[in-house]
């Protein structure tokens, strides 16, 4: 049973999925609970969704409620793609018809309140009972980290880094642009969603600048000394963009070169570093993140404004019985990333098995993958291995591995259909 177990849980983190749970998860590990257990989720994005699923196949008696405001979940993953024409929306959005199919109740409403005392969850329209709970509701924005900037102005100066209405305002402003403009970018120092994110970004619209615009250019401010696969997206750069000659359709300016944004002049459309005043037609600044308001309403957030968590179980370590997993949560040092966000979700989905059959609960293991797609038929990656310390609580990395820079051009063609590959698996496990 425990070598079972064990499988399982490898199974689980490295992405094989619902075929582990459906080969795995029956007669050979199963302990039938005691009672019915009344699980409640909060927020049906990739993390929320993959908990749900994975928890529902290991354990069928459970009762579990998913509370998303949304009808259908606009993926981050290849959003960047839909920015630049490459891909349509309704490849990116997704609906929670097969959870119901599922079995699992769907409630299409805001949560507002965890009551820990009573132990549950209320929300606009009615109250939930659980015996654990799961958050996993994403980020919110600190707007006013930059002088002259505010929730007031993202649609004229979009993030674009969260849900479908930024990111077709920030194609629109894309497509009207005239040929000759100029799109200047700019994202924070401290944690956010998709580290490398905004890099990617950058490659994709200075593909379509070439190809479109041919006469534009895309300058990133960046507040970061370096950034995720920097030589790796460099050498992309380079030998797709230009990067490093005068006629480069990217410039990069880091913190080091002054490139830390501290002012929008939302009038001129200008932002200023000590690098100087930059003049854009279109101002893409990616804010400052922390956990969704929810959190932080409820009390799940520590002082950087994530939340504190057990790693080995992803419980809150403010809240007995609730925990949280995804881009909200403080796992350190797992970056935060779809990948990442369904390997707590399974970690958790398996911890709360163990704990409410009365199992001790396993060391977790922990992986991330994430792909970058510079061009069309150009992606890189990087592949990480975590180890849990017991210690320091923290998700160390024991082992990566990372596009090497002397690659074949045949490698970056294949880690596209990677990269493709991977989000479809992604979303299988996520929303069936």
């Amino acid at each position: 049973m425990i070598e079972d177990r064990r499988t399982l849980l490898k199974w689980l983190v490295t992405g094989v999925g619902f075929t582990a749970l459906d080969a795995l998860a029956g007669s050979a590990i199963k302990v039938t609970a005691r009672k019915k257990v009344k699980i409640v989720v909060i927020g049906g994005g990739f993390a929320g969704a993959t908990f749900v699923r994975a928890l529902q196949r290991l354990e069928p008696n459970v009762a579990i409620t998913l509370i998303e405001e949304n009808r259908t979940y606009q993926s981050g993953p290849l959003c960047a793609e839909l920015l630049v024409d490459k891909r349509d929306e309704q490849t990116l959005t997704f609906d929670y018809n097969r959870l119901v199919s599922e079995g699992i109740n769907i409630v299409h409403d805001r949560a507002i309140k965890i009551d820990p005392k009573k132990k549950c969850v209320v929300t606009r329209n009615a109250t939930y009972t659980y015996d654990k709970c799961i958050v996993a509701a994403g980020i919110s924005f600190d707007f006013e980290q930059i002088k002259g900037h505010s929730h007031e102005l993202a649609d004229k100066f979009p993030h674009a880094w969260q849900g479908a209405k930024q990111l077709n305002i920030l194609k629109r402003q894309l497509h009207e642009m005239p040929d000759g403009g100029t799109v200047l970018m700019t994202a924070p120092n401290t944690e956010y969603r998709c580290p490398p994110g905004p890099y990617e970004r950058v490659s994709q619209i200075a593909e379509y600048l070439k190809t479109h615009k041919p006469n534009s250019r895309i300058i990133f401010l960046d507040s970061k000394e370096r950034f995720p696969k920097q030589a790796q997206f460099e050498l992309a750069w380079s030998t797709l963009y230009g990067y490093g000659t005068d006629r480069s359709y990217i410039q990069w300016i880091g913190a080091k070169q002054g490139g830390t944004v501290t002012e929008l002049k939302a009038s001129s459309h200008e932002l200023v570093c000590e690098a100087g005043t930059f003049k854009g037609d279109i101002i893409n600044i990616i804010p400052r993140q922390r956990a969704d308001r929810f959190a932080a309403e409820n009390g799940l957030t520590g002082d950087n404004g994530w939340c504190p968590v057990n790693t080995k179980t992803l419980e809150s370590l403010k809240i007995p019985d609730v925990h949280v997993i995804g881009d909200a949560a403080d796992a350190q040092h797992l970056p935060k990333s779809a990948f990442a966000a369904t390997c707590q979700a399974r970690v958790c989905a398996l911890a709360i098995y163990s704990i409410i059959n009365n199992q001790p609960v396993m060391t977790p293991e922990y992986m991330n993958v994430c792909f970058s797609l510079c061009g069309t038929n150009y992606a890189i990656s990087v592949a990480v291995n975590y180890h849990w310390n017991v210690a320091s609580n923290k998700i160390d990395i024991i082992s990566s591995n990372i596009t090497a820079l002397d690659s074949p051009p045949e490698q970056y063609v294949s880690e596209v259909q990677s990269a493709y590959s991977l989000f479809e698996s992604l979303v299988k496990g996520a929303f069936g």
